[in-house]
């Protein structure tokens, strides 16, 4: 008995050792591979993946050098210590006339930049001046001189002004309607072109039109429906012809000859200077009379006349339309 249990107590001994052996083991590998793992990240630091090669790629009007200046690498340069995000957003601002710049890794040592020149598409008025803005709302140039061919925009409020940064307003509703005329503007191609969109008045927005009919569309609900009628009610009128188109409830607009109204202003002028006329007439000679209570002042026949009003034309809602409301909130 005595026999066995000595050799039961070496047994477990000799387990023992083995177990702390593995574990040992196992420690130093765990060890060696940090260690390693270490050593590979300090040279990927250091020595390894050094930039020697700056690729610049795309087509805005930059120059190499200039591109590469803007971004602030330089060959010998870590590509593993570079904040690309940082590096994008810093070469966007400085280079204006750049719409995008998208900066990769090229392992084992190039880096690639590729530059995109900006479209200039919306001129931005606002109290001190022109806001010149790309497709994609990048600020291009603060200036008195809108640039011609663009859509202009009216009454729009921005907060940032500053060229390189991008088109933010100082109440989000207005971004929210510029956008929505950006998509609209964007996915459609109409034969009638928007010259400008005036939203000073968010619930009396004006389109104008090949700049010769506007079109007082209301507040900015079901944009895509309303823009899309009023294309098809101008469609239908003469070439050339301007005028004043209105929105009236959901499915009617009015048309009204801009002869016809500027007529009637006009006509509406001289009778009111006839009245003033008249009357300044009527006072010097009350008095001029001894007895200035008895006169009287003289009647201006034009006075009694209802001033003639532009005759309105009226469209409905064409059936293939009844099926377009486009509700934006």
């Amino acid at each position: 008995m005595r026999d066995i249990e000595k050799m039961n107590m070496a047994h477990d001994a000799s387990s023992r050792r083995i177990r702390r052996r593995k574990r040992g083991r196992s420690l130093y590998a765990f060890l060696v591979v940090v260690l390693a793992f270490a050593i590979v990240i300090t040279l990927s630091m250091t020595v390894f993946f050094n930039v020697k090669t700056i690729r610049v790629t795309g087509d805005a009007d930059y120059s190499a050098e200039e591109i590469v200046q803007a971004v602030g690498v330089f060959e010998g340069d870590n590509m593993m210590r570079l904040h690309l995000d940082e590096l994008k957003t810093y070469a966007e601002e400085k280079l204006i006339n750049a719409e995008t710049v998208d900066i990769r890794r090229q392992f084992p040592n190039t880096l690639v930049i590729d530059v995109r020149k900006a479209v200039p598409a919306y001129n931005v008025h606002y109290a001190d001046g022109t806001l010149i803005i790309s497709q994609k709302n990048k600020i291009l140039k603060n200036t008195m001189d809108p640039a011609e061919g663009l859509v202009t925009i009216i009454g729009y409020q921005p907060e940032e002004t500053t060229p390189g940064k991008h088109l933010t307003a100082m109440e989000e509703r207005y971004d929210k309607i510029f956008t929505a005329f950006q998509e609209i503007l964007q996915e459609n191609t109409f034969s009638v072109p928007i010259t400008s969109v005036d939203m000073t008045d968010m619930n009396d927005i004006i389109i104008n039109f090949d700049n010769r009919i506007e079109f007082d569309m209301g507040n900015w609900s079901e944009l895509n429906y309303k823009i899309s009628f009023a294309e098809q009610v101008i469609e239908k009128q003469p070439a050339g012809k301007e005028g004043y188109l209105t929105m009236i409830g959901t499915n009617q607009c009015a048309f009204r000859n801009k002869t016809d109204v500027i007529n009637a202003q006009k006509a509406a002028e001289r009778r009111i200077a006839a009245q003033q006329e008249a009357e300044a007439a009527a006072l010097e000679s009350m008095q001029n009379t001894e007895n200035p209570e008895n006169s009287e002042i003289p009647e201006n026949p034009e006075n009694n006349e209802i001033p003639e009003q532009p005759a309105e034309e009226f469209a409905d809602v064409p059936p293939e339309m009844q099926s377009l409301p486009d509700t934006w909130e």
